[in-house]
C-alpha cells in the first residue's frame, strides 16, 4: 500500500480491506500543531494496520486525533487498536454512540433485517440465512463510543488558523460526516460522494427515511460548489459538487424506474427488487437490494407517491396515482 503526500500537510495513506470491493480504503492525515490528525484507519487486521503504522511512520510526529468519518467496518474497525496504542483522542459524530451496540453485535441487525425482509415478500430460505450467516470475523475489531463527540458545523482545530469544518451528512450511515479543510476548500466526502457508484443507502424501519436523509445531505454537497474531492474508497474527483449532483439524478431514476413498476398493480418489496436490479444477486447482493429498495419504497411513501396495503406478514406497496 501507499503513502502520499498531497501538498500542504495533508497525506493520503492506502490501506488494504479483505473484500473483493472496495479492496482499499483512503486514510487522510493532516498535519497540525500538537501532531497528527487522521482520518479513518481501515479493518482491525495486520495488513491494514501495517500500511497504517508504515504511513504513519513516513510522515513522521504521532498521532493525536483520530477522526471517524461513521461507523462502518471499513473505516473504524481499527480505530480502538489504534487509539489504545497512541492514546490519540477519538473524535465522531454524537450521534455514533446510539449505534455502537449494532456494530459490536451483528445478531440485532440480522433479526431486524430478516423480520422486515419476510414481511415484505422475502423467501423463508433468505430470511433464514440471513440469521444463520452473520459470522463476525475478528477484523471488524469493537465499537467504542468517541471522546470528543461532535456535530454538524464543528470545527476540529488543525492550527491557529486552520481547522476542519464538520458537515454532517446522514443517509449512507446515520453517523456520516464530510470534512472541508478551511485552508485548502478540500472536501473530504467518505462515503458520502464516491466517484464511481452510489454509496448503499439502508433500510432500519418505516421510522427511518435514510433516502430523504441522503437526498438532503447530497444537496448540501451540490450546494457547496466542491471541486477537488477526496473520497474514502478510489481517486480524487475534480469536480466533487458535479458528482454529487450525478447521484441525485441517479437516485431520481431509480424512484421513477420503482414507480413503473408499480403500475400493473401492488407488488411487495421482493418483488419490486426482482424488478429493478438484474437477476441472479449473491446473497449479500439480495441483502443490500432489498434494504435499497425498501429505503425507496418508504422515501415514495412519505412523499405521498405510494402506500402500504396489506399486513405486517405481507406488505405490498401500491401507486397513489399522485
Amino acid at each position: 500500500m501507499t503513502t502520499t503526500d498531497l501538498g500542504d500537510g495533508i497525506w493520503r495513506i492506502v490501506a488494504p480491506l479483505p473484500f473483493a470491493a472496495p479492496k482499499t480504503v483512503n486514510c487522510y492525515v493532516f498535519e497540525s500543531d500538537d501532531g497528527l490528525t487522521m482520518l479513518d484507519c481501515g479493518v482491525d487486521n495486520a495488513a491494514g494496520l501495517a500500511a497504517v503504522w508504515s504511513g504513519l511512520e513516513a510522515i513522521g510526529g504521532s498521532l493525536s486525533t483520530l477522526i471517524g468519518s461513521h461507523l462502518h467496518v471499513d473505516h473504524i474497525a481499527a480505530a480502538r487498536t489504534i487509539i489504545e496504542t497512541t492514546g490519540a483522542r477519538w473524535v465522531m459524530h454524537e450521534t455514533t454512540t446510539d449505534d455502537i451496540a449494532l456494530y459490536n453485535d451483528w445478531s440485532l441487525r440480522a433479526a431486524a433485517l430478516a423480520e422486515a425482509a419476510g414481511a415484505h415478500g422475502a423467501s423463508t430460505e433468505f430470511t433464514t440465512s440471513l440469521l444463520d450467516d452473520w459470522e463476525r470475523p475478528d477484523w471488524y475489531g469493537t465499537a467504542i463510543a468517541p471522546t470528543d463527540p461532535i456535530a454538524d458545523g464543528d470545527h476540529i482545530r488543525l492550527g491557529p488558523n486552520r481547522h476542519l469544518e464538520v458537515v454532517y451528512t446522514p443517509g449512507h450511515q446515520r453517523n456520516h460526516i464530510c470534512l472541508v479543510d478551511s485552508l485548502t476548500g478540500l472536501l473530504f466526502s467518505g462515503d458520502h460522494v464516491l466517484p464511481r457508484i452510489s454509496p448503499f443507502v439502508p433500510y432500519t424501519g418505516p421510522e427511518h427515511d435514510h433516502l430523504g436523509d441522503y437526498l438532503h445531505s447530497i444537496d448540501r454537497i451540490v450546494d457547496l460548489d466542491a471541486t477537488l474531492t477526496h473520497p474514502a474508497h478510489g481517486v480524487e474527483i475534480e469536480r466533487g459538487s458535479e458528482r454529487a449532483h450525478q447521484i441525485t439524478l441517479h437516485h431520481r431514476r431509480r424512484l421513477d424506474d420503482m414507480l413503473d413498476h408499480l403500475t400493473t398493480g401492488p407488488q411487495s418489496a421482493w418483488q419490486v427488487m426482482e424488478s429493478t436490479f438484474r437477476p441472479n444477486l449473491s446473497f449479500l447482493q439480495q441483502r443490500l437490494a432489498i434494504q435499497e429498495t425498501l429505503a425507496h419504497l418508504e422515501h415514495l411513501r412519505r412523499k405521498g407517491k405510494v402506500r402500504l396495503i396489506g399486513s405486517p406478514a405481507a406488505w405490498q406497496y401500491e401507486r397513489t396515482g399522485r
